[in-house]
C-alpha cells in the first residue's frame, strides 16, 4: 500500500489530520446511499472528507467520491463541476468533489488528531500517518455529533517519537557509510586501473550510483 490521503478536521480555525477514529469510520458515502470506488493506490477508500467542527457540532464540509459515472447530491448540493477535455487538470480527475456541503453528522467517539508533521518515521511507502508522527496531538470526544471534550495528548508520543527519531538517524548514517565504502572502492579501483594503463580514468557515472 502506498501513503494514503488522510482527511482533515478544523476546530477553532486549526485543521489537523485525522489519524484515528474509534468507532471507525466518522462518515462514510455508504450513509448517503453512495457508492464510491478507489480513487488510486494513494486512496484505496474512495473518499476524502474535510471535517469541521462548528458551534460545537460536527459537519462534512467538504469531500472528494470516488463516482466517476454518476453526480449523486450530498446534502442538497451538486458536484463541483468538472474541467473540460482541453483544461490540463482534466487529466488527473479524481473523482467528484464536493464544496460547502456542511453535512450535519451524528458520529459518536474518538477521533485523534495530528497537526505539524515530523516526517515518516519508518512506515516506509504505505499507509497513513501514525499520531506519533505529529508535535502537536489532540484527542476529541464527540457523542451524536456534538463536541464533549478536546484533550492534548501529545505528551504521551514524545519519548516514543524521539526513539524512531533515532533509529531513523542510525539508518542513515548506516546507509550513508555503506554507500561511503563504494565510492571509496570505486575510487580505489579507478586508481589501480589508472597506474596499469597510463590512462585516466573516467569519473563514475550515474548507472554505478554515485
Amino acid at each position: 500500500m502506498t501513503n494514503q490521503l488522510t482527511s482533515s478536521l478544523t476546530i477553532d480555525d486549526a485543521s489537523y489530520r485525522v489519524t484515528k477514529a474509534d468507532p471507525h469510520p466518522i462518515f462514510h458515502p455508504d450513509m448517503l446511499g453512495i457508492k464510491v470506488s478507489s480513487i488510486g493506490t494513494f486512496c484505496w477508500a474512495g473518499y476524502i472528507v474535510s471535517y469541521e467542527c462548528k458551534d460545537g457540532q460536527l459537519f462534512a464540509r467538504s469531500m472528494t467520491l470516488g463516482v466517476f459515472d454518476d453526480d449523486p447530491l450530498v446534502n442538497g448540493v451538486k458536484p463541483d463541476p468538472l474541467p473540460k477535455p482541453d483544461d490540463p487538470a482534466y487529466a488527473f480527475i479524481l473523482g467528484r468533489s464536493y464544496t460547502d456541503v456542511w453535512l450535519p453528522l451524528d458520529y459518536s467517539g474518538e477521533v485523534i488528531l495530528g497537526k505539524d508533521w515530523v516526517g515518516n518515521l519508518g512506515r516506509g511507502n504505505h499507509g497513513s500517518a501514525p499520531a506519533v508522527e505529529y508535535n502537536d496531538v489532540k484527542k476529541v470526544v464527540f457523542l451524536e455529533g456534538r463536541l464533549q471534550k478536546i484533550t492534548d495528548i501529545s505528551e504521551q508520543y514524545v519519548a516514543e517519537r524521539q526513539a524512531l527519531i533515532e533509529q531513523e538517524e542510525e539508518k542513515r548514517e548506516k546507509q550513508w557509510s555503506i554507500e561511503e565504502r563504494k565510492r571509496r572502492r570505486v575510487r580505489f579501483k579507478r586508481k589501480v586501473l589508472e597506474f596499469f594503463t597510463r590512462k585516466k580514468q573516467p569519473m563514475a557515472t550515474h548507472r554505478d550510483g554515485f
